[in-house]
């Protein structure tokens, strides 16, 4: 029994110091980009050595890999669950962009250059195969949703379609992204769901523009034919229950 407990002891170890790299390496690497971060760098903030920190990933490489792989996984969760709610296409964007500029951790511009400039070209087909299924298509099935519906125009009557669609949303929201890295409080990268009151005022209701502008346009045809949205409430997960907008 007692040799039965040191070796789930040392599993437990295993796990949690792979864990520990993993999060100061999610931490160096998106503040500072791939190449500004080292092996050495990782681990001395780890307070392991650079053999130790070998034996849980076999290069800078893999360690990245690693990173942005389990990045991608906890934003498809919650992108998922949003996509799968019962509302209107223009309320779940708009949880999508809150979403999105409240919870990353991750400059995805430069996130997406490193894995493209950096990478070898396994690791690079990997991870983009990550993000489109990860990232963009949960999106993309909700653009899809309002094609289906007649919602959306689709590529016969001057549209897009929900692939490119959601590339042009994510895109418009990458400054959005950008800036709330510099907005969040220091510590807060502990704190996976920080409230709205850890931005500056009305900062998400501005990252929210972004869908009534994809969708709308910013022409105006009739001044008493505006399109108005109406606000949302969100719980601390971001994806609580909210009444589906008129239509």
């Amino acid at each position: 029994m007692p040799r039965g407990q040191r070796r789930s002891s040392t599993g437990e170890d295993i796990e949690e110091t792979r864990n520990t790299i993993l999060r100061t390496a999610h931490q160096l690497f998106m503040e500072y980009g791939f190449r500004a971060v080292s092996t050495r760098q990782i681990a001395d903030a780890c307070g392991l050595t650079q053999p130790a920190l070998y034996h849980h990933f076999s290069d800078k490489q893999d360690l990245y890999f690693a990173v942005v792989k389990e990045t991608i996984a906890k934003s498809r969760a919650g992108l998922e669950r949003i996509a799968h709610r019962n509302e209107s296409v223009p309320e779940r964007l708009r949880l999508v962009a809150r979403f999105l500029v409240s919870t990353n951790r991750i400059d995805i511009g430069m996130m997406l250059h490193d894995i493209e400039h950096e990478l070898h070209e396994r690791a690079r087909a990997d991870l983009y195969q990550e993000f489109h299924a990860g990232m963009l298509m949960p999106i993309a099935s909700i653009f899809e949703d309002g094609i289906r519906q007649g919602f959306l125009c689709n590529e016969q009557t001057y549209g897009v379609d929900a692939l490119m669609a959601a590339d042009l949303f994510m895109n418009m929201l990458k400054r959005f992204i950008l800036h709330a890295l510099r907005l969040r409080p220091a510590g807060s990268e502990s704190h996976p769901s920080l409230p709205e009151t850890s931005y500056q005022p009305g900062y998400l209701e501005q990252a929210e523009q972004v869908v009534p502008i994809l969708l709308f346009g910013l022409a105006s045809h009739r001044a008493d034919a505006k399109p108005t949205l109406p606000p949302i409430h969100l719980s601390e997960d971001l994806v609580s229950e909210t009444e589906e907008p008129a239509q």
